[in-house]
């Protein structure tokens, strides 16, 4: 027996064994991409170009945007889950990753078994529009307006199972309203629908919202109005407390993905949350409230969430089917 097998079988009967090298040892060493599952333009799209560039500068390799939008954001979720395992595709979630376990019993991928959390990155409000064509001036009206006829309005989104399409149906769900949805490819067409008056309303993230003449804001959500839409009551000032939904940004590897790889990968979205660029462009520009946090803060979270859409699917069956 030579000397190195010698003190190996001595190292392993004494329970004392060799320490693995660290997996994050020497990583990233090369590019590192972002996986989007909605079209380029739309509300998580801008939110990953802004980390990405700076993320970039914090890890010293590119990190490249990749859109593979489809089946609300399921099938950038499936390519991810069924990936390498290495932190080096990871897919940036919003909503949908929590809603789609819900509405979809086909899934090829399970959220909680083949994907795991980075990283939180942040929330924002939603608010409520409707086209001036409409004719309702507040959200009193609108809710009284579609009560009175049910099934008359309609509503668009930005695909079947994306933030837009469930937290209208949300809406309805605590307004006791019925409307129909009109889904669309991205939220860039469904916000085109409103402007052009092919819909009557549209619950779209307020990150990217466009001002015009054609559209009226009634509501939005959070605790306090918006910095950005300060004329815009809330919900809970309108009456509908219970109503409190928030488009949030978040970052999920393969569940195999080694646990320091993973902590690294946090700690450095956290340093880039923290840039004064990133700040200005997604919290002072676009209301988003910035979460840095641990990767387990992000799935605590995350599992809430899907209980919460758990609930509303099983609620609104007759409207979903």
């Amino acid at each position: 027996m030579s000397i190195a097998r010698f003190f190996t079988a001595m190292a392993l009967a004494a329970g004392i064994g060799f320490a693995a090298p660290a997996a994050a040892a020497g990583f990233p060493d090369k590019p590192v991409t972002l996986v989007v599952g909605f079209s380029p333009g739309s509300s998580i799209d801008l939110v990953a170009r802004t980390v990405a560039k700076k993320l970039s500068e914090k890890i010293g390799q590119p990190v490249i945007v990749e859109n593979k939008s489809g089946a609300g954001g399921n099938l950038a979720a499936d390519y991810v889950a069924r990936g390498k395992a290495d932190g080096y595709n990871l897919l940036i979630v919003a909503n949908s990753i929590a809603i789609s376990p819900a509405l979809y019993k086909d899934l090829k991928f399970d959220v909680k078994k083949d994907l795991a959390a980075v990283a939180y990155l942040g929330i924002g409000p939603v608010i409520l529009k409707v086209s001036n064509e409409l004719g309702v001036d507040s959200l009193k009206e609108l809710v009284a307006y579609a009560k009175a006829n049910p099934g008359k309005l309609n509503y668009g989104s930005s695909g079947v199972g994306g933030t837009p399409h469930m937290a209208t149906v949300l809406f309805n769900q605590v307004a006791g309203t019925e409307m129909v949805h009109i889904p669309y490819k991205g939220g860039a067409d469904a916000l085109a629908a409103l402007l052009g008056g092919q819909v009557d309303l549209l619950i779209n993230p307020l990150l990217g919202d466009t001002a015009s003449d054609r559209i009226k804001s009634l509501a939005i959500t959070g605790e306090a109005r918006s910095v950005l839409a300060p004329d815009v009551p809330t919900f809970g000032e309108l009456g509908y407390p219970e109503y409190d939904v928030g488009v949030y940004y978040g970052v999920m590897a393969p569940k195999a993905t080694p646990k320091d790889i993973v902590d690294k990968l946090n700690a450095s979205f956290n340093e880039t949350l923290a840039d004064p660029e990133v700040v200005e462009a997604l919290s002072t520009r676009s209301g988003i409230v910035l979460k840095a946090g641990s990767a387990d803060d992000f799935q605590r979270f995350l599992d809430k969430d899907i209980e919460l859409w758990q609930e509303v699917v099983e609620r609104n069956k007759n409207v979903l089917n």
